[in-house]
């Protein structure tokens, strides 16, 4: 048995879950584990896997911390823990670079950013993306880490980095969006000689020329829009230093925070995940902003030239990867399928059930979630492998427990979606559906004993 690939198979036997007569065999493959909050990752011409790993920060003793955004000002503190990583097809795994700047939440290392993603162009030309996840004025002072929020040409050879492109620093000039100063580069495709990159703290896509010629154009991902109403908010006090004062006020126009909630409505985008759609249009994911409405989130259409965005799908929670088939079947992945703060604590205590959910979406529309839970675990990153199988970061924002797996969506169990391709929200999310699966599978239980781990 090699330990850099274990096979769980899982045996389904429909007929004690879902009254059918039919049974399926769906497999999950872990490829490595003990990551530090992996990421994006891509596959060279010879088969191997060149991960990102975003790293666990630091101690914070050196005083190199910022307050995070997002996660109830937790102090961000800054470490030489991120990496990448190649994977050679035998499951061999070799560090290429190594010590590169991280910073996460302290102690846990959760939520890190660093290394975000890694991609090939098709001359076999490697790039490398690092995010920051904060105020952009703050890295270069503060952090003290300047290789933050850039795009790199990387020689592999040597490891030497070229900076192409500094996102950071047109945050901080630019400010697309017209919100907070945020910069968390996130996802990275190439098309040609022209580098695509999701921003999920500036909330904007980036085109950048890869001949050195720097960024070209740079658009804001339509905010998202919810009633109040509909929204549903935790009772998280903060628990770091709030940045400018006492209180963080609500965002005009969007209603009042409940008592105890420091947290403005920010209606952002959040783009977390970008590819390259068989038309040749791009295809965006978006995460969506707290409290993380369960079934808003969106995938944008957008025209490559013009960085024109369209929405092509709605209805999801969280997502976090899109990709394509040979079939030009459209796949997206949800991180978790309720809203996070209801199954994961801020600082990385897990409460609730963390499992995710692969949707895939057909030409035509249709919808059928491929794999919920089962080992799948705030994941992000979707590829193609290959071999025909998705490839994913399982447990993505996680330090030392983070997991490249793959799952073989051939013969996996099947859950039909409703036929609209717009406002559908994907079976299987939301707590009530959780509970419901749970029960369907202690009724398999005695079946679903047969494991077999190879």
């Amino acid at each position: 048995m090699k330990l850099n690939q274990l096979t769980i198979t899982f045996l389904i036997t429909l007929a004690a879950i879902s009254g059918t007569s039919a049974a399926q065999a769906a497999s999950l493959s872990v490829i490595a584990n003990g990551l530090d909050n992996p990421r994006n990752f891509d596959f060279a011409p010879d088969g191997s896997i060149y991960l990102t790993t975003s790293g666990k920060g630091g101690d914070g003793n050196d005083g190199r911390c910022i307050p995070s955004p997002s996660a109830q000002y937790i102090p961000l503190c800054a470490g030489s823990t991120g990496s990448l990583i190649k994977i050679a097809p035998d499951g061999t795994r070799t560090n290429v670079l190594n010590s590169l700047t991280s910073i996460a939440l302290v102690p846990s290392g959760e939520q890190a950013a660093g290394p975000a993603d890694f991609k090939f162009d098709s001359q076999g030309n490697g790039y490398l993306l690092t995010g920051v996840a904060g105020n952009p004025n703050e890295r270069d002072t503060k952090l003290k880490a300047p290789d933050l929020g850039k795009l790199y040409k990387v020689d592999l050879g040597t490891g030497g980095l070229t900076t192409l492109a500094d996102f950071a620093q047109y945050e901080i000039e630019n400010n697309v969006d017209g919100t907070d100063l945020i910069s968390n580069p996130y996802a990275l495709t190439i098309k040609g000689n022209m580098g695509y990159v999701v921003d999920g703290g500036a909330n904007t896509i980036s085109s950048v020329a890869l001949d050195g010629s720097g960024i070209k154009k740079t658009v804001a991902l339509p905010k998202l829009l919810v009633d109040p109403s509909e929204l549903e908010f935790p009772s998280i006090p903060p628990i770091g230093e709030i940045p400018g004062g006492d209180s963080a006020p609500p965002s005009p126009g969007t209603g009042d925070i409940p008592p105890g909630q420091a947290f403005p409505i920010t209606q952002q985008s959040v783009p977390t995940g970008v590819t390259v759609a068989p038309d040749g249009s791009l295809t965006v994911a978006e995460y969506s902003y707290f409290p993380y409405p369960e079934g808003k989130a969106r995938i944008f259409s957008v025209d490559p030239e013009t960085l024109e965005v369209k929405t092509l799908a709605d209805g999801f929670t969280q997502l976090t990867g899109v990709t394509y088939d040979p079939e030009g079947n459209l796949y997206a992945l949800q991180h978790i399928n309720t809203s996070e703060w209801k199954e994961i604590q801020q600082g990385g205590v897990v409460t609730g059930d963390i499992s995710g959910s692969i949707i895939k979406i057909g030409k035509d529309g249709t919808r059928e979630t491929i794999w919920n839970g089962e080992g799948l675990e705030a994941a992000s990153g979707l590829v193609f492998g290959p071999d025909g199988s998705l490839y994913t970061s399982n447990r993505a924002r996680l330090a030392e427990a983070g997991q490249l797996i793959k799952i073989d969506p051939k013969g996996t169990e099947r859950v039909p979606e409703p036929t609209s391709a717009i406002a559908l929200v994907a079976i299987g999310v939301g707590a009530a559906a959780m509970r419901k699966r749970k029960r369907q599978e202690k009724l398999g239980e005695e079946l679903l004993s047969k494991v077999e781990i190879l």
